[in-house]
C-alpha cells in the first residue's frame, strides 16, 4: 500500500466516526419539560474595607461607642441615700430673756439677764450662754424648770453647777423627753438669790424662727 492511499483511508475513517457521534447527540431526548437552570455569571468580590492609613503607615482601629454604666439600684422597698448635708443646718437655736416680770408670782426685781442656746438634734445636746445684771445680789442657784407653759410653775429638771458670775456658760445631755419639752417651749430659766429665794428672774425658753 502506497502511502496518499493510506492518508485517504485515515481521513475516510475520522469522518465516518465524527458522523456517529453527531448522530448519537441528536438522537437524545431532553424532553419537552426540561427546563434547564439560568446560568449565573461570577459576581465581582467587594473591595475589602481597610481603613485609610494614616501618617507613619499606622493604621488606626475603629473605637466602639462608650455604654452608659448601669448603676445599682437601692434593695427592694428602700429608697435612694440622700445626699450628704451641712451638719450645721440642723442645729436648733433658742433664746429668752430673764426678767422679774415673768416669775410667778412676779417681783420687783430690778434685774434682767438673757440667755441663749445652740441644740443638736442628733447629739441631744444643748449648749448655753447667759449674762445678767441688776440682781438683789449673788446668784444662789439656777435652775431648768419644766414642762410648763408661760404662767406656770414646774420642778426642777436641770440644776446648774456653781459658780455664778457676771455671765455663765453651759451645756447638759437631754433625754428624749426632755429635748421634746424644750423644743415645744415648755422650759423656763429660774435665777435665785437670798432675797427671792423663790426665783428673782425667769426667762420662758423658745425656739428662735
Amino acid at each position: 500500500m502506497s502511502l496518499p492511499h493510506w492518508n485517504r483511508s485515515h481521513a475516510v475513517l475520522a469522518g465516518l466516526v465524527a458522523a456517529g457521534l453527531l448522530s448519537a447527540c441528536a438522537s437524545v431526548d431532553l424532553g419537552r419539560r426540561y427546563d434547564p437552570p439560568p446560568i449565573r455569571m461570577p459576581q465581582p468580590l467587594p473591595p475589602a474595607q481597610v481603613p485609610p492609613a494614616q501618617p507613619g503607615g499606622v493604621q488606626t482601629q475603629p473605637v466602639p461607642p462608650a455604654q452608659p454604666v448601669p448603676q445599682p439600684l437601692p434593695p427592694a422597698g428602700q429608697s435612694a441615700p440622700l445626699p450628704p448635708t451641712d451638719a450645721s443646718a440642723r442645729l436648733v437655736t433658742l433664746s429668752t430673756r430673764l426678767d422679774g416680770a415673768s416669775v410667778m408670782p412676779p417681783t420687783r426685781s430690778a434685774g434682767s439677764g438673757q440667755w441663749d442656746a445652740i441644740y443638736d438634734p442628733d447629739t441631744r445636746l444643748l449648749r448655753w450662754k447667759t449674762r445678767w445684771s441688776g440682781l438683789s445680789g449673788a446668784i444662789t442657784g439656777v435652775q431648768f424648770h419644766g414642762p410648763a407653759d408661760a404662767g406656770q410653775n414646774a420642778p426642777a429638771v436641770l440644776v446648774w453647777p456653781a459658780p455664778f458670775g457676771p455671765s455663765y456658760e453651759g451645756r447638759a445631755s437631754l433625754s428624749a423627753a426632755q429635748a421634746m419639752d424644750l423644743l415645744a417651749g415648755r422650759w423656763y430659766v429660774s435665777v435665785f438669790t437670798a432675797a427671792y429665794p423663790l426665783g428673782e428672774l425667769r426667762g420662758q425658753v423658745r425656739v428662735v424662727p
